[in-house]
């Protein structure tokens, strides 16, 4: 029996543990999102950046992502983002240039 269970809790904790993506705290699915987001990255001075994510919500200029209660999460750079949002089911679509820099747009992959 303890054969079985420990290998049993060590699968749920890690599949626990999975990342899910939040942005100002409500988290992304299905249900309030649709097949495709764009991501806008924020650097900082130190390379680290934040994305702003308009998933189509009524006012996406101030939505980051963040973690569970709100708080904003910065990546430790725009590949480490990136990587975060395939992880979670999304990859790039199409990569838009600005004159202040680049912005995403992520389609859903499952």
């Amino acid at each position: 029996m303890k054969k079985t269970f420990l290998p049993l809790l060590a699968l749920f904790v890690v599949s626990s543990l999975h990342a899910q993506i939040y942005v100002e705290g409500a988290r992304l699915e299905p249900a309030n999102t649709g097949q495709y987001l764009e991501v806008d990255p924020q650097f900082r001075e130190d390379g680290r950046c934040a994305f702003r994510v308009d998933y189509g919500q009524s006012n996406p200029r101030e939505d980051y992502v963040t973690d569970v209660n709100g708080r904003r999460f910065d990546f430790r750079s725009l590949v480490d983002g990136l990587n975060f949002f395939y992880e979670e089911g999304w990859e790039v679509a199409q990569i838009s240039t600005l004159e202040r820099g680049r912005r995403f747009l992520l389609k859903r992959r499952f």
